[in-house]
């Protein structure tokens, strides 16, 4: 079939959001979708949300978790609602990232190709707001196959997405968008990346800095982010061992490790926060992550 944007559903996970920039990316994506799907995740502001949404022209839904289920279960609703209304492509985003003019479009494009039709994710090229990095910018091809992307601006096969697990939950906030990447790609679908920046994002409060003579990005995260990030990499390493190595997750955890020695504020805190995750990856390993 081929697919228009009547086949596409925008989901967005919210948790007490700026309501201004909730505002300008709902303002930005009525001009390319007709239906949005909002998850709450509990939060302290939602009759702000409510209110919001009462001054928008466009097909919108709003579902509130009385309590924060984590963006994994968010997620997941997204995906369960898009199958019972039968969407074909889902088009997620965090509450804070903007999308620019003419994404969807270029994404309808893509998945209409021939040569797209193993794809289950696409993504597109995202300038962060924190940096003035240009590696975004450097693609050639109008199509590339990458390892993973980030949950914003990832459009995904609803059919796809369906012969998968689909999102963990136990991952609740980190790696959850690598983590169903991997899932995918483990089933043999393709993730892959359209040769247009649709995206202006923000993690945290990040900043540039020089290691050993190599640029590294400090994203001055909370303790907790810092469990759930130690935590989810070993995790996701015993769920996809061959396309996420033990030496792989070794250097993602010593570059985690390096980032809080050296740069970030409230070290001790923050230590004591990766070494925790490590530690309940291994000891629930049985319960939570066994396969």
């Amino acid at each position: 079939m081929k697919y228009s944007i009547e086949n596409v559903l925008a989901g967005i996970v919210t948790y007490n959001p700026d309501i201004e920039r909730l505002k300008d990316n709902m303002t930005a994506l009525l001009k390319q979708v007709k239906y949005v799907y909002i998850v709450d995740n509990g939060s302290n502001n939602i009759l702000q949300i409510e209110n919001l949404l009462l001054e928008k022209n466009g097909a919108i839904l709003l579902k509130k978790f009385e309590n924060n289920l984590g963006i994994a279960q968010a997620l997941k609703e997204i995906m369960d609602y898009s199958k019972f209304q039968n969407f074909k492509w889902v088009l997620s985003l965090d509450q804070d990232s903007i999308v620019e003019e003419g994404l969807v479009e270029k994404y309808i494009e893509a998945s209409n190709l021939s040569v797209c039709s193993d794809v289950g994710m696409f993504t597109c090229l995202v300038k962060d707001r924190n940096f003035n990095d240009t590696k975004y910018e450097e693609q050639d091809q109008n199509l590339l196959d990458v390892p993973y992307c980030i949950t914003s601006a990832a459009f995904t096969n609803v059919e796809k997405y369906f012969k998968t697990d689909g999102y963990d939950v136990d991952f609740f906030i980190d790696a959850v968008d690598f983590d169903i990447c991997y899932s995918l790609r483990d089933i043999g679908y393709r993730i892959c990346r359209i040769n247009h920046i649709g995206l202006y994002h923000e993690v945290g409060h990040g900043e540039n800095r020089k290691f050993l003579g190599k640029s590294i990005v400090v994203y001055h995260q909370k303790p907790f982010r810092i469990y759930y990030y130690s935590r989810n990499m070993v995790a996701m390493h015993r769920k996809h061992k061959r396309l996420y190595s033990f030496v792989h997750m070794l250097k993602n955890e010593f570059a985690l490790l390096t980032r809080v020695l050296l740069y970030e504020d409230d070290r001790k805190e923050k230590l004591k926060s990766l070494f925790h995750g490590i530690k309940d990856a291994c000891v629930n390993k049985n319960n939570i992550y066994g396969k």
